[in-house]
C-alpha cells in the first residue's frame, strides 16, 4: 500500500524538523523509583512477600547513582519510623521543611558543572526515592547537544534492574528540555525528537549492538502546562516486555511551565507512586490469570473424560477395584488443584481491591495537584479516568470467568465424593452381609460343639439307670440322672453366657463415655 503525497510530505517535513535540532537547552533528569518495604502482598509467581523496613538500601541506590557521577555521597537516613509518611534524610539542606539533599559535580569531565538534588520519603508502605540532575541555565551557553544525553545516565545506572526483588513497583524517568523556537502545531512534529533523546540517554544511538527492538513505542502525547509531554511504557507492560520502563520527556518554549510545575512539584512522587502500584499490579494480576486459565485448560479434558466415563447411567454402580482406586487418586488431585484455583482467583480479588484503592488515592492526589498549579493535569487524568478503571474491569471480568470453572471444578469434587460414597457403601453393606453370615455360622458352629461337649461329657450316666419314657408303666419317680446333667450343663453355659455378655456391654460403655470426655 503506497503513502498519499501528502502523507509523505507530513512525514518528511517532521524528520526534517527532528533532524534540524541538535541541541536542546537546560536539560534536566527526574528519577522516581519505587519499592514496597511493608504490608504482605502476593508476587506475581504466587508466593507471599513481606518486605521489612531497611532504610540501608535507600542509601546504597542513591550511592550506586551519585559515585556513578563522581559524587560522594555526604548524608544519612533516618532509621525510625516515626509516622506512616515521612522524609527520609537526617540532615538536609531544604529549608521548607522538606528534607532534601544537594549536590554538585566535580568528577570525571563528562559530568562537571551538573547540579542536582536527593529527596527520599517512606510514603505509606513504600520507599519513594527522588532524583534530580540537571544543568544549569546560562543563557547564550547553555547549550546541550542531544547526542551527549548519555552523559545524564552513566554506566546505565538509570536502567530499571534486570532481575527486579519481589518488592519492586517500577520506576518513572522524567527528563526535561528547553528548544530555542516556537511549539508546532502538530505536536507529533517532535515525537522524533523525543524518541531520539531517550536512545541517545540509554546509549542506544549509534551502537551497532544495541537492541532498540524492546524500546516502547509512543504510549501518548499531549500539551501540559504550555509545554509538550511525550510519554513512553504501556502500563501494562512488566520489565520483560519493556525494560525501559515509564518515561516521560517534556519539552519547554519558555520559562511558565517550569514556574508551574514548582507550585505542584512536591507532590509528584506520591502521585506516580500510586501509578506504579496500579500498573504494577495489573501485570501481577495477568500472571494470575494465566495461572487460573492454564488450570482450566489442563482440567477440560481430564473432566470431560471422567464425565462420559463414570457419570454415564450404566457405569454409575459398577465400580471395579481399580477404578475406585483411580477416582480416590484424582479426588485428592483434584483437591490440591481446587486450593490453587481459589488461592489465584483469591490473589485477583486482591488485584482488584488494590487498583481501585490506589486509583482513588491516585485522583485524589491528582486534584490537589492541580489545585496548586491551578491548572489541569490532562495527560495523568486520562490514566486515572481510562487506564486504572479498565484494569478493575477486566479483572472483574476475568473473575466471573473463572468464578464458573470454580463452580464446575467443585461440581466435579462433589461427583467423584458421591461416586466414592456411593460405591464404598454398598462395598461396606456386602461386607456386612458377609461378615453377618460368617458369624452366624460360627455361632451355630459354637452351639453344635457346645452341646456335642455337654452330650460327650454326660454319656457316661446313660448306663446307670434305665432310661424310662413318661408315659411307659414303669418309668421312675426321678429324672434320669442323665437328663439332670445335661439340664445343670445347659442351664450353667447360659448363665455365664449372660455374664459375659453384659460384661462386655459394661466395658464397651464405658469405653465410649470415656471417649466422650476426652473430646470435651
Amino acid at each position: 500500500m503506497t503513502r498519499s503525497p501528502i502523507v509523505n510530505q507530513i512525514i518528511n517535513q517532521r524528520i526534517s524538523m527532528s533532524e534540524n535540532i541538535q541541541s536542546i537547552y537546560a536539560p534536566s533528569l527526574y528519577w522516581f523509583a519505587y519499592q514496597y518495604h511493608d504490608g504482605l502482598g502476593v508476587s506475581a509467581n504466587g508466593t507471599e512477600v513481606n518486605p521489612k523496613f531497611n532504610p540501608q538500601w535507600v542509601k546504597a541506590e542513591y550511592n550506586k547513582i551519585l559515585e556513578a557521577f563522581g559524587i560522594k555521597p555526604d548524608f544519612s537516613i533516618r532509621e525510625d519510623r516515626p509516622s506512616r509518611q515521612f522524609d527520609l534524610l537526617e540532615n538536609p539542606d531544604g529549608e521548607t521543611g522538606r528534607r532534601y539533599k544537594y549536590f554538585t559535580t566535580n568528577g570525571e569531565e563528562n559530568y562537571k558543572n551538573l547540579e542536582g538534588f536527593i529527596y527520599p520519603q517512606c510514603i505509606h508502605d513504600s520507599y519513594a526515592l527522588n532524583l534530580n540532575i540537571f544543568c544549569p541555565e546560562n543563557p547564550g551557553n547553555d547549550e546541550y547537544a542531544v547526542k551527549n544525553l548519555g552523559k545524564f545516565n552513566p554506566k546505565n545506572r538509570f536502567n530499571p534492574p534486570s532481575k527486579p526483588p519481589a518488592e519492586y513497583m517500577g520506576q518513572t524517568l522524567f527528563f526535561s528540555a528547553y528548544l530555542k523556537q516556537s511549539p508546532s502545531e502538530n505536536i507529533h512534529d517532535l515525537a522524533d525528537l523525543a524518541k531520539e533523546c531517550w536512545l541517545s540517554f540509554f546509549q542506544l544511538k549509534n551502537n551497532e549492538n544495541a537492541d532498540t527492538a524492546n524500546f516502547p513505542p509512543l504510549y501518548r502525547a499531549a500539551k501540559w502546562f504550555g509545554g509538550y509531554l511525550y510519554e513512553y511504557g504501556d502500563p501494562r507492560d512488566n520489565l520483560r516486555e519493556n525494560p525501559y520502563g515509564h518515561l516521560l520527556i517534556w519539552f519547554l518554549f519558555d520559562e511558565s511551565p517550569t514556574e508551574i510545575l514548582q507550585k505542584c512539584y512536591w507532590e509528584l512522587p506520591e502521585l506516580l507512586l500510586y501509578y506504579h502500584k496500579v500498573s504494577k499490579t495489573f501485570q501481577d494480576s495477568r500472571v494470575f490469570y494465566r495461572k487460573v486459565d492454564e488450570i482450566v485448560k489442563n482440567n477440560e479434558t481430564d473432566l470431560s473424560k471422567f464425565s462420559q466415563s463414570y457419570l454415564s447411567q450404566e457405569n454409575v454402580t459398577n465400580l471395579s477395584d481399580d477404578d475406585l482406586q483411580f477416582l480416590k487418586t484424582n479426588l485428592k488431585k483434584l483437591l490440591k488443584t481446587s486450593l490453587i484455583y481459589s488461592q489465584q482467583l483469591r490473589n485477583l480479588e486482591y488485584a482488584k481491591n488494590t487498583i481501585a484503592i490506589n486509583t482513588r488515592n491516585y485522583q485524589t492526589i491528582l486534584e490537589y495537584m492541580a489545585e496548586l498549579a491551578a491548572s489541569p493535569l490532562e495527560i495523568f487524568q486520562i490514566f486515572g479516568e481510562k487506564e486504572a478503571v479498565i484494569f478493575q474491569s477486566q479483572i472483574s471480568a476475568d473473575l466471573n470467568y473463572f468464578k464458573q470453572g470454580y463452580i464446575l471444578l467443585d461440581t466435579v469434587i462433589s461427583s467423584i465424593r458421591g461416586l466414592v460414597e456411593v460405591d464404598q457403601a454398598e462395598r461396606d453393606r456386602i461386607l456386612q452381609d458377609q461378615t453377618q453370615q460368617l458369624q452366624d455360622h460360627i455361632q451355630a458352629i459354637g452351639v453344635g460343639i457346645a452341646a456335642g461337649a455337654i452330650v460327650a461329657s454326660s454319656s457316661g450316666l446313660m448306663l446307670t439307670e434305665e432310661i424310662t419314657l413318661p408315659w411307659q408303666a414303669n418309668h421312675g419317680k426321678d429324672l434320669h440322672p442323665f437328663a439332670i446333667a445335661v439340664l445343670l450343663s445347659s442351664a450353667c453355659a447360659i448363665a455365664f453366657w449372660l455374664v459375659v455378655f453384659f460384661w462386655l456391654k459394661y466395658r464397651r460403655n464405658a469405653a465410649k463415655n470415656k471417649a466422650a470426655k476426652n473430646k470435651k
